[in-house]
Formats: C-alpha cells, sequence, structure tokens
C-alpha cells in the first residue's frame, strides 16, 4: 500500500497521473499564453503547477494560493471557505 501525500489523500501514482493530465491538457496546450518571458526564463525562474486564483466579477481577489513546491496543491476546502455562499436559492422543478 502507497502511503498518501499530505493532506490531499492521493498517493504518488495518482497525483502524479492528475499533474501530467493537467500539464497536457493547459499548459502545453497553451505554452505561449503561460510561458514566462524570455528574460525571466534568463534570469532563472522557474515554472511551476498549483497555483490557483479566484476573483470576484469586478477582479477582487477572494482566493489566491502560490505553489511552494513540487507536488503541492491548493486545498479544496480552503477555496470554498473563501466562496461567498448564495443564500436563498430557489429550486426549479424539471
Amino acid at each position: 500500500e502507497l502511503p498518501v501525500v499530505g493532506e490531499w489523500p492521493r498517493r504518488p501514482l495518482e497525483l502524479a497521473t492528475l499533474r501530467l493530465q493537467n500539464m497536457l491538457d493547459i499548459s502545453i496546450k497553451n505554452w505561449k499564453e503561460l510561458a514566462p518571458s524570455q528574460d525571466a526564463l534568463d534570469a532563472g525562474v522557474l515554472t511551476q503547477l498549483g497555483g490557483c486564483i479566484i476573483c470576484q466579477d469586478n477582479g477582487d481577489v477572494l482566493f489566491d494560493y502560490k505553489d511552494p513546491g513540487i507536488c503541492a496543491v491548493a486545498n479544496f476546502e480552503d477555496i470554498l471557505k473563501k466562496i461567498p455562499t448564495v443564500k436563498n436559492l430557489e429550486t426549479v422543478e424539471a
């Protein structure tokens, strides 16, 4: 039995698979838009996955998380605590 990684209950191979899928579906497809500038690369900037930012419609930041290192991801429960809840939702029957 492989141990889980951190507080997010995923085994190392599961986490590696998720990060690879993320890399293929987001990073590589959008590399030109996401890549650091040549100046930043020349200065030794490393690119990392795992950051997260959630903004309101007006651009105010509700939640941000900066990846402190490899295999780190934002805690979903922390994200939910920062997002305002909608009260008095009406249920629409189909």
